[in-house]
């Protein structure tokens, strides 16, 4: 999201010097140069500001939308919703506005909401693969694989190669505990997406630990591990990997975190208790 955000700040200046005030322009210019130096909360207060000063702006439902990333990525997941929510109102990419809302939902696990934005993205926009992914996936929430099913061959109709119709084939393919399957599409995508996404390494480790080939899981944990401090299945995984290595010590370690950092406590006081013997 933060490509989108830097990005779309260059395309917007070029408009903006010519059509607005030098004030408002450099509020703005001075926003974009924050984000830069990952100074996001005064990015947001500068974004604020530009806005009051010209309410009328025909500029800022986009600069709404960027208001509501920099606050999602501040965790001020109340503001991120207002935001977005305003931004709708007259925003050139509405259906990114859907999205990025729908997201934002999830992580503030308001789903039947969320499920709302997906719905509403889909009636609008028939060919968002996307988002019948993302609806595929609240669908698993509620545990009803037939229509999370239906959506993800939906997306393979619309575009077979697209990304998001290879992670709805892994999904599948490790439900049914084919995780050789699985395997083979996050290695075929961590080779195409360059920089890949963590998340396929570590979706790929997790397939490797259930082939039990614990030595590339280690290899692939290890090169997203700068980017995961925050998540808690990359502590439970990197303790089971940890624990086929016979390091007790350092699995009770990465046990312990993952449930500190909410983890699901049934599972963490399993593998704890194996540790134990």
């Amino acid at each position: 999201m933060r490509l989108f955000f830097l990005s779309f700040f260059l395309i917007l200046l070029f408009p903006v010097s010519r059509l607005l005030g030098q004030s408002y322009e450099e509020l703005v210019e001075q926003s974009a140069a924050y984000i830069e130096a990952d100074r996001l909360d005064s990015a947001a207060v500068l974004l604020q500001k530009a806005m009051s000063m010209e309410p009328a702006n025909e500029n800022n439902p986009v600069l709404l939308l960027n208001l509501g990333i920099l606050q999602r990525q501040l965790g001020m997941f109340d503001d991120a919703y207002v935001s977005f929510t305003a931004s709708l109102s007259n925003n050139p990419m509405p259906e990114l506005v859907l999205h990025n809302r729908a997201s934002l939902l999830c992580d503030m696990e308001r789903f039947s909401e969320a499920m709302e934005d997906y719905d509403t993205l889909i009636r609008r926009y028939p060919d968002d693969v996307e988002a019948y992914y993302r609806r595929g996936l609240l669908y698993l929430e509620q545990h009803d694989r037939t229509k999370a099913e239906n959506d993800f061959k939906k997306s393979e109709q619309i575009d077979s190669r697209n990304l998001y119709t290879q992670l709805s084939k892994a999904l599948i393919y490790k439900l049914d505990d084919n995780w050789q399957a699985a395997e083979k599409i996050y290695t075929t995508l961590i080779q195409s997406e360059q920089p890949s996404d963590p998340s396929f390494y570590m979706n790929r480790a997790e397939c490797y630990v259930n082939t039990d080939q614990i030595f590339r899981a280690s290899a692939d944990l290890r090169a997203v591990e700068d980017t995961q401090g925050g998540n808690p299945y990359f502590f439970f995984l990197r303790g089971r990997v940890r624990y086929e290595q016979f390091d007790k010590i350092a699995a009770r370690a990465d046990f312990k975190k993952a449930g500190e950092l909410g983890y699901d406590a049934t599972l963490v006081d399993e593998w704890l208790k194996k540790t134990e013997k």
